[in-house]
């Protein structure tokens, strides 16, 4: 089950990187730090060597008390096992302090390349299937990889060397008892290799299920009035908790994997230490090997139990952070073959055929499609006449957003054209307020504005509190890098983002549904900028509100990226369909509407 539901999502996600490609950037990184990455290797060798230490005095222990060799000669090798026991306490803290500096910097140096990386993806391979995927892999994958290489790492490192100069020790020991451990080689090589094969599937479905989760989640509350707008609400839910129940059940067989693989090391290491007692037990019947040699030797082997165990139970880490690795990968080498291929030509350009550029927007026979998802719009025509404005309205997904994004010149549009007569100035949904002074963030927009400019820019959006900050903020003229002087909440935050773009002065704009994320206190103050910025200009207005949308000249219904009717309000609400449903559902004043006449419906 997890399987096909893996194929049927993985369609959805960015690319992953395979484990060549992994361990090639792996190495690449390691490399940059050569000297510490050896002194590595060095003090987890040395730490191994003196952990043996402890059993092979203890042994001598037992054969010094057997032999009655005397009280010296046991207090000898008891402060020799101490001195072993904390030599390898001292040198494995060492050694973990030197990997844990080294690790952090390895994280330190990925994250901003893969930060660098997403932010260089073109917008349109990142709205190419769930946006959620690439939050996943910048925030659960980074985590992912961060709790293996700072926790896991050190520990990891450290059984394995502990293993390895304990197994060589055991054979110095007796080669007999070294083949007598081996019996219980089978258990641990049949339950790892069980485990990994299932573990890579399963660890893999739980972070696709975990972003595919989000994604739902996102849509849900990115699209919350319009899904009530649309009676679309009930869908959207039965979404989420479809995809938290598919994240649930890859997370309980993850569990399930890792309980098999318990039982494959305790069977291991009930055959291995009872094997090395029974041939130590016939070696010293024999008299070839003294009771404290097999004391060693089952010392050895019981002392490969914390880090076997260590071992392989990390690889539930290992196989998490190496799919998380191969998930940041793949963000790294989609930016750089992005950055490679070679760029299509703007879709934004002056009016053809001789005509003057008015500033209009004009889409004929326009299809985009997405290449992974293949969502998109199909076949769109679409006038905006100059100095009106056209609301885009539909449900999440229905292609609104998308015709926006490819007016702007963000996707390239798959077949069809698109004109504008100026370069549009987009203002999205997505709130930020950037580091410095009012002035600061308003200078984004046009960096020579003056202190009137910004003054006229807000007042023109409503927003005096503004104002009165920006007067007596020194840092205003002519730079500054003050923090706002006045708290800044989402209304606030999208008014000076509206004044931006008065400092602008576009002659185009579009508004992706601006006022989405502003809270109902501030929504009106918002709305009110918006209309503001709309005067005099050609606006693309995508609402999530059919109430916003009926202050538009003329309104544009989207489903299955399609536009379905087209008109204005009135003869939107005058006409059978969808925005009339909605409108009587959901409109406050409901009573208001007077079914049109016979007269009225004929065309």
């Amino acid at each position: 089950m997890i399987d096909h539901a893996t194929e049927a999502t993985t369609a959805e996600m960015l690319p992953v990187a395979d484990g060549s490609r992994v361990r090639t950037v792996v190495g690449a990184l390691l490399r940059r730090h050569r000297g510490r990455t050896a002194a590595v290797v060095v003090l987890f060798l040395a730490a191994a060597a003196l952990g043996v230490v402890m059993p092979a005095c203890l042994g001598r222990i037992v054969d010094a008390v057997a032999s009655d060799a005397g009280l010296s000669v046991v207090s000898g090798w008891v402060a020799g096992a101490a001195v072993g026991a904390v030599g390898a306490v001292a040198v494995t803290l060492w050694a973990t302090r030197v990997l844990t500096g080294l690790v952090q910097d390895l994280l330190a140096e990925l994250r901003e390349d893969v930060f660098a990386s997403a932010m260089r993806l073109p917008v349109s391979t990142v709205d190419d299937g769930e946006r959620a995927d690439l939050l996943s892999r910048v925030t659960g994958d980074v985590d992912a990889v961060a709790e293996a290489g700072g926790n896991v790492a050190p520990t990891l490192l450290s059984a394995g060397f502990a293993i390895g100069v304990s197994a060589v020790a055991l054979a110095a020991v007796d080669p007999w008892l070294a083949l007598a451990g081996l019996a219980s080689a089978p258990c641990y090589v049949l339950g790892t290799r069980a485990f990994l094969r299932r573990s890579r599937v399963v660890f893999r479905a739980v972070r696709i299920r975990e972003a595919s989760r989000s994604q739902a989640v996102l849509d849900a509350v990115d699209g919350a009035e319009t899904l009530a707008a649309f009676v679309g609400t009930d869908h959207a839910l039965e979404r989420v908790r479809q995809r938290a129940a598919a994240s649930i059940d890859a997370q309980i067989e993850g569990v399930r994997v890792a309980n098999r693989l318990f039982r494959w090391i305790n069977s291991g290491e009930l055959i291995g230490l009872s094997a090395i007692l029974a041939t130590g037990f016939l070696l010293n019947l024999q008299g070839t090997i003294t009771v404290g040699l097999v004391t060693t030797a089952a010392l050895l082997f019981h002392r490969l139990f914390d880090p076997v165990g260590r071992l392989i139970f990390g690889l539930d880490d290992i196989q998490r952070a190496t799919v998380g690795l191969a998930r940041l990968v793949g963000v790294i080498d989609l930016a750089a073959a992005s950055s490679a291929m070679p760029k299509s030509p703007s879709p934004v350009g002056g009016a053809a055929d001789g005509v003057t550029a008015p500033p209009a927007i004009r889409v004929h026979d326009l299809t985009f499609r997405y290449p992974t998802t293949d969502r998109g719009i199909t076949q769109v025509t679409l006038d905006v006449p100059p100095g009106t404005t056209t609301a885009l309205v539909g449900t999440s997904g229905s292609g609104k957003s998308t015709l926006a994004r490819v007016v702007a010149g963000h996707h390239p549009p798959t077949s069809g054209r698109v004109l504008v007569g100026h370069t549009p100035y987009y203002l999205s949904q997505e709130l930020h307020h950037f580091r410095g002074s009012i002035a600061d963030n308003l200078r984004l927009g046009a960096p020579d504005a003056s202190r009137d400019e910004m003054v006229s820019a807000l007042r023109a959006v409503g927003a005096e509190w503004a104002v009165t900050a920006l007067q007596d903020d020194p840092a205003a003229d002519p730079t500054g890098s003050r923090p706002s002087p006045v708290p800044l909440d989402e209304g606030r935050i999208q008014q000076l983002a509206v004044a931006r773009a008065f400092l602008a002065d576009p002659a185009i704009v579009i508004l992706d549904e601006a006022t989405a994320d502003v809270g109902l206190h501030h929504r009106d103050a918002v709305e009110a900028a918006i209309a503001a910025l709309r005067t005099d200009r050609t606006a693309l207005l995508i609402a999530h509100r059919l109430e916003q949308a009926s202050t538009a000249d003329r309104i544009a219904v989207f489903a299955d990226g399609r536009i379905v009717q087209h008109g204005t309000h009135a003869e939107l609400l005058a006409s059978p369909g969808p925005y009339r449903e909605s409108w009587l559902a959901h409109s406050p004043h409901p009573t208001q509407y007077t079914e049109p006449t016979r007269e009225a419906e004929t065309p």
